[in-house]
């Protein structure tokens, strides 16, 4: 594509996931002022469950995808097609296992287990068609689906809590966001199935399952360093210190939005320019690549202090001391998937897998041992040990496969800046006011320094 249709692809992009995120953070105060901490912890660790359980029933099956496009490309909506037939196989398989081992041996909800396994199953049928658009460059497709089915099920639960008493107020958030995804999850798999007409075709099954199958478990170790800290919050100190430390990791992660955003250009241009060779190209544009994510982030260090204390009641403002240690997670996680994305362009999940698992791992223990004697602040620094592991396994394995692609030297002078800014923070937690006078310095330094880019950006 020509640089104005990235600028394009790109904007779409950026639109549909701030827009989504935008819509959630609006509603935080509606949320945080009707649910109770408890009632907000428990809705997280829902979330937490469906986002590990939809990548154990996906089998991680949109990185096969991914792969495709390299192998299979001329036969691509076949090959979709045929690994959502398999994926609808297995995952009615484990779910039937799910459900008779919990009725026999576990007093729980069925109808909440039933719920979280139609949740899973249709968000990973939404995940792989995602990445069929994506590496298709259908971006207003993929960012309708982005926007739609959150802006939906967030409007349905405003109006369920609002107009409903009930002592289960979680559930009024819970159900609409589970059947929305239900909904839509099950148009796309029609969709998937009547265009592709391949169902049953072992060559992609095997070849799917090859790249795929590792990538479980690097999945289920990626929702495991994300998503554990709250379920184990729940389960050993109880859903009201869960309830805080999700409103400040939701906060954190509000940057990844744009590297979500980013990634949705970055992943197909990088495969394309590797294919190529084309490594001093790629090591040139990283450059811009990261800087974009640390100034992000250096300005949401700047105001995410006073942004938590809109958004939430003061009985959320506890979780504040940790807002830069998660921030300075999301930050490496950014830059760990650059090694992770070369280790996928040469196919070697196995690897990617074991690194992750390693650090879920470690995170699982660090929780097991500081979580009971310190709470939720415990977890903030488990969780970014545990990514700063992970960020070393991956780049020795990388270096390995890519020596000279994105070298260190470029990340010492973001790491630097994000460091500086952290201890801004710290020093100036109590005064709103510098913290602000520093923010409007910042940006008018950027717009001096990338006045040409915004300049070339606006003539797009």
């Amino acid at each position: 594509m020509k640089s104005k249709d990235y600028a394009k692809v790109g904007t779409y992009y950026i639109f549909g996931n701030f827009f989504n995120k935008g819509i959630a953070f609006l509603t935080i105060p509606i949320f945080t002022r009707i649910l109770s901490t408890y009632d907000y912890g428990i809705i997280n660790t829902y979330s937490s469950w469906v986002s590990i359980m939809s990548m154990i029933l996906g089998l991680a099956l949109h990185m096969g995808i991914r792969a495709a496009y390299i192998d299979y490309k001329d036969n691509i909506k076949e090959f979709v097609s045929s690994i959502v037939f398999l994926d609808i196989i297995f995952s009615s398989l484990i779910s039937l296992i799910i459900l008779v081992s919990s009725y026999l041996f576990l007093d729980i909800n069925m109808t909440f287990v039933s719920l979280c396994l139609l949740n899973s199953f249709f968000a990973a049928i939404m995940e792989d068609y995602s990445m069929y658009l994506m590496m298709e460059y259908r971006y207003k497709v993929r960012t309708t689906l982005m926007i739609l089915p959150n802006l939906l099920s967030i409007i349905i639960s405003m109006i369920l809590l609002m107009n409903i008493q009930s002592n289960d107020k979680y559930m009024e958030r819970i159900v609409p966001m589970a059947v929305i995804c239900i909904i839509f999850g099950f148009g796309i798999l029609v969709i998937i199935l009547v265009n592709g007409k391949c169902f049953i075709k072992l060559e992609y099954w095997k070849f799917a399952l090859k790249v795929s199958v590792p990538l479980i478990f690097h999945g289920i170790s990626l929702s495991i360093l994300s998503q554990s800290d709250r379920i184990m919050i729940t389960s050993i100190v109880g859903a009201d210190q869960a309830g805080i430390y999700s409103l400040v990791y939701n906060l954190s992660v509000i940057t990844l939005v744009l590297g979500a955003s980013l990634e949705g250009i970055w992943i197909p241009w990088f495969m394309i320019n590797m294919k190529s060779n084309n490594i001093e190209i790629i090591n040139k544009k990283v450059i811009d690549y990261v800087n974009i994510m640390t100034y992000a982030m250096i300005i949401l260090l700047l105001i995410s202090d006073d942004l938590l204390k809109i958004l939430a009641p003061q009985k959320y403002w506890s979780g504040i001391i940790i807002i830069p240690i998660l921030i300075l997670s999301s930050y490496i996680i950014f830059i760990y998937t650059l090694y992770v994305n070369i280790e996928h362009y040469y196919k070697k999940t196995v690897y990617i897998a074991i690194n992750t698992l390693i650090a879920a791992v470690s995170n699982i223990i660090l929780n097991f041992i500081f979580i009971p004697k310190f709470g939720f602040y415990a977890a903030a620094f488990t969780t970014l040990f545990s990514y700063i592991l992970s960020f070393i396994l991956h780049l020795i394995y990388a270096k390995k496969l890519e020596r000279d692609l994105f070298p260190l030297k470029i990340l010492v002078k973001p790491l630097l800046l994000i460091s500086v800014t952290i201890l801004i923070f710290y020093i100036f937690i109590d005064y709103a006011f510098i913290r602000w006078i520093l923010l409007i310095l910042f940006l008018v330094f950027l717009t001096i320094k990338e006045k040409k880019r915004l300049i070339g950006l606006m003539k797009h």
